[in-house]
């Protein structure tokens, strides 16, 4: 009898306990393309045609919340999971939550976040980005750099006046390995702190970051410092992006350094209310003569509705190898993206 009260009482109670629970949201993206390799371009060095999870953005599914605590605080959350939809595998990284995974708090005093999540230096570079991180030779992954962080803390300031302010922490937490041996600093390795500013006033936005990662004096590599800066315009139907990252690997016992310069250029043009015409420029150009990678790529992309697109979209990248002819990777594909 006593058990039955007490689950009636639990039964009523849910419907107002529900109400003020988190506010969840379903999102995520379903991207399928039909891609053309050259033999430079394909993995098995002879050219293919294959069907691969997108050149859009991928496969994602996201569960982001939000609870309202009062006083204009609010809890949130944001879980990514990423796959391939082409076979229906993990991403090739093994990771469930692959994108970003990461809880906080937002108020009046900004927002902290705390978990798998972008850092500020990727703020900086994507300020300047009208592409949104898509297509062949975007400035994703921009001359090395790793755009999101595990075990990271991530403080951005309220708008002031256009300018944001994001400082973030992220522990390395290295375990030992064949590579890696514990030597007393292994604690250190890859802890990372980064700041920047990003500003967006009107038809302009700009972005600086910096990012410092501790290698804690493991195999002689000291520290790793990026440094990071883009503009970018959106006016009318055109848009233009400009962004630029600098990454420096220092060593204990030397003062060689070894630095990789990154510069990416992209612009967009409306063609329509329903397509829009992308076209992007990248080099990567590491430390040493004859080895620099660049490429181009073009897209077009068309909404069937406002959820679903079709699109098209060429790469075309150039690789100096020392010593040898350059290698000309080729890469064509249609694609069919749908959001919900």
């Amino acid at each position: 009898m006593k058990k039955s009260l007490v689950a009636l009482a639990v039964a009523a109670a849910l419907p107002a306990f529900a109400q003020a629970q988190t506010s969840i949201q379903l999102l995520g993206s379903v991207d399928v393309a039909v891609e053309s390799l050259n033999k430079e371009a394909s993995s098995t060095g002879k050219s293919d045609l294959q069907i691969n999870d997108g050149i859009w953005g991928g496969s994602r599914v996201g569960i982001v919340g939000s609870e309202d605590l009062g006083n204009g605080l609010k809890g949130i959350f944001n879980l990514e999971y990423r796959a391939r939809a082409d076979n229906g595998r993990l991403n090739s990284s093994g990771r469930f939550w692959q994108g970003q995974s990461w809880v906080g708090l937002s108020g009046g005093f900004g927002t902290v976040k705390l978990g798998r999540q972008s850092m500020p230096l990727t703020q900086a570079v994507e300020a300047g980005d009208v592409t949104g991180q898509s297509w062949y030779y975007s400035s994703d992954a921009l001359a090395g750099y790793v755009s999101k962080s595990d075990n990271s803390i991530t403080y951005a300031t309220p708008s002031l006046g256009g300018l944001k302010i994001f400082a973030g922490y992220a522990a390395g937490e290295a375990t030992a390995s064949n590579n890696t041996p514990d030597n007393g600093n292994l604690n250190k390795r890859d802890d990372s702190y980064s700041i920047s500013a990003v500003g967006d006033w009107n038809i302009f936005t700009f972005g600086l970051g910096y990012e410092s990662i501790d290698r804690a004096k493991i195999n002689n590599e000291k520290r790793r410092n990026l440094i990071a800066a883009s503009l970018g315009t959106k006016l009318g139907d055109f848009g233009a992006g400009l962004a630029y990252l600098q990454n420096e690997l220092k060593y204990e016992t030397s003062s060689t350094k070894n630095k990789t310069k990154g510069i990416s250029a992209s612009l967009s043009y409306a063609v329509s209310d329903a397509g829009t015409a992308y076209l992007t420029y990248r080099r990567d150009d590491p430390q040493g003569p004859n080895n620099n990678e660049s490429g181009i790529g073009l897209t077009y992309s068309h909404g069937l509705s406002k959820r679903t697109y079709v699109y098209g979209a060429v790469g075309i990248g150039k690789a100096e190898v020392p010593g040898q002819d350059d290698t000309k990777p080729r890469r064509v594909a249609l694609g069919i993206r749908h959001f919900f």
